[in-house]
């Protein structure tokens, strides 16, 4: 992946109204880089914020740098149904971008345990919305 600051600093910013349903974790070098726009750019990618760093689209991008994730539900923050989300997902890896909790203070809000096979995003959309998207790693 090539980028340059000033391609960065150019590239306008296209946010996702909704997680559509891929979702990409950029790799640490990228992240480092600060090619958070660029990364979006060249892959045809938009972002869930502008201060997330985490990125969706309707096809799957196979040469992505980083990981990418099937988007399986989209849970509000907030409400009678975050009670409940340790019956349905008693174990999964926790990630949090742009969110105001930390992972472990969200894994003992919800008394999930870590591990397994899902993959649980708390995240700030560009609406300001605070969600948890469940993902599954794509195949």
């Amino acid at each position: 992946f090539r980028f340059t600051a000033d391609a960065e600093r150019n590239t306008p910013l296209q946010t996702a109204d909704v997680p559509e349903n891929y979702l990409y974790e950029p790799n640490a070098a990228i992240l480092k880089a600060g090619a958070f726009k660029q990364v979006a750019a060249q892959y045809g990618l938009k972002k869930l914020h502008q201060h997330s760093h985490l990125y969706t689209s309707e096809t799957k991008i196979e040469a992505f740098p980083g990981r990418i994730f099937r988007i399986n539900s989209v849970i509000p923050f907030g409400g009678k149904q975050l009670k409940t989300l340790h019956k349905t997902w008693p174990q999964a890896n926790i990630t949090t971008r742009n969110f105001p909790l930390s992972v472990e203070e969200l894994r003992k809000k919800l008394k999930i345990r870590d591990g397994g096979t899902v993959y649980l995003f708390a995240t700030t959309l560009a609406n300001q919305e605070k969600v948890l998207i469940e993902c599954s790693k794509a195949d």
